[in-house]
């Protein structure tokens, strides 16, 4: 079975712009987080979707100017330990 990743509720997430940061406000913890991107494309992309890494990495390739040398998915992988171990994603069953 294929991990898939489900972001957190966006009710639950206060969104605001900072030069080329995010600030991130996750209101379940109380805990504001500083994101660079591509970061907040990838919780952008995943909407409210339970989606797996390739998913996820064809969906930022289809909507912003990625790079064809770049590996997205293995980028999109790093990235989603990092928003998984801060609380913002979730591992979900597929």
């Amino acid at each position: 079975m294929t991990q898939k990743y489900r972001a957190a509720p966006k009710d639950d997430l206060i969104w605001h712009g900072l030069d080329s940061m995010t600030l991130l406000f996750h209101r379940p913890s109380g805990i504001t987080h500083m994101l660079a991107d591509p970061a907040p494309a990838i919780l952008e992309v995943m909407q409210d979707a339970a989606l797996t890494a390739t998913e996820i990495a064809s969906r930022l390739t289809a909507s912003f100017d990625v790079d064809s040398d770049v590996d997205a998915e293995n980028i999109v992988v790093a990235r989603l330990e990092e928003l998984s171990g801060l609380g913002l994603i979730a591992r979900v069953s597929g």
